[in-house]
């Protein structure tokens, strides 16, 4: 697993502060320092001050404050963490983003202080979870640390990324992995006026699962001393990942599965796990450059 310090991105709303706090015992567990950020605008409607002047001291000593006070609050809720404050100018994502160039993971809570009302994922946190060039987790639902490492996977490049990051998240933490290979039906639906196309569902299933239980056993090498399951099962994936991260302590995913679209860069199951798990979900984004041969389309 890479080195880089782990970064969140604060607000100083309540979600964020949650976020911060289970970001700083991945740090522990890392043993790398945590970069509490946060991002904010100071320039005013329709003005263009200079930078230098009382407006952007005024903003810049407030940000300053509020970060601190987050870091506080996160040292006093985890002593061993090295919680390192700072806050910058500029658009919350972006910033975000390239903070993760150099990161070893990126934690965003799932919405901010201005999100709207009712909304279940800010749209900050969406845009890093989708665009980050290292992996992200959103930190929602339960944030206790009980239950399994929960893995999707799909005999993918993304999901060979997602296990190996699941397998060394459950060895840190000391936890089993439970991975599932959701079985959707019917696989592909036939052209509009043609006939049904008719196959053994219950074969189908086994050779899915078997292939599953190989390409888990394949990554599990890395990880000998995590004990693991694989369970084929019927159904939509999202559902069934949903459903099962009621008991999980954390939900992990590949960016996108065999069901995307080439230069897709989170699928449609990673998206609804984000609005719908109960626990964190840590998308396993590769590297730019070390993502791998493209699945096809």
């Amino acid at each position: 697993m890479d080195d880089g310090m782990v970064v969140v991105g604060v607000d100083g709303g309540e979600p964020s502060v949650l976020a911060a706090r289970w970001a700083a015992a991945e740090a522990i567990r890392r043993g790398v320092p945590l970069r509490v950020l946060l991002t904010y605008h100071w320039r005013v409607p329709l003005t263009a001050f200079d930078p230098a002047d009382e407006f952007a001291e005024a903003a810049q000593w407030f940000a300053d404050r509020s970060v601190t006070e987050v870091a506080r609050r996160v040292s006093a809720a985890e002593p061993d963490a090295d919680v390192r404050p700072l806050a910058l100018p500029g658009h919350p994502a972006e910033t975000l983003l390239k903070a993760g160039d150099d990161a070893g993971l990126l934690v965003v809570g799932t919405r901010g202080r201005h999100a709207a009302t009712g909304a279940v994922l800010g749209s900050i946190s969406q845009q890093v979870a989708v665009h980050a060039s290292c992996p992200v987790a959103v930190v929602r639902g339960r944030a206790d640390p009980a239950g399994a490492v929960l893995v999707g996977v799909d005999g993918s490049g993304p999901s060979d990324l997602a296990l190996r990051l699941a397998f060394e998240e459950a060895r840190q933490r000391g936890c089993d992995l439970m991975a599932v290979r959701v079985v959707e039906s019917p696989l592909v639906p036939p052209p509009v006026g043609a006939p049904p196309v008719l196959y053994d569902a219950a074969e189908v299933q086994r050779v899915l699962a078997e292939q599953a239980v190989a390409q888990v056993t394949e990554a599990a090498r890395h990880c000998p001393d995590v004990r693991w399951e694989c369970h084929g099962v019927p159904g939509d994936a999202a559902d069934v990942l949903v459903e099962r991260s009621q008991r999980a302590q954390l939900t992990v995913v590949g960016s996108r599965g065999h069901g995307g679209f080439t230069g897709l860069l989170l699928g449609s199951v990673g998206l609804r796990l984000l609005h719908r798990a109960h626990c964190p979900v840590l998308i396993a984004h590769a590297r730019r450059g070390d993502e791998g041969p493209e699945e096809p389309s």
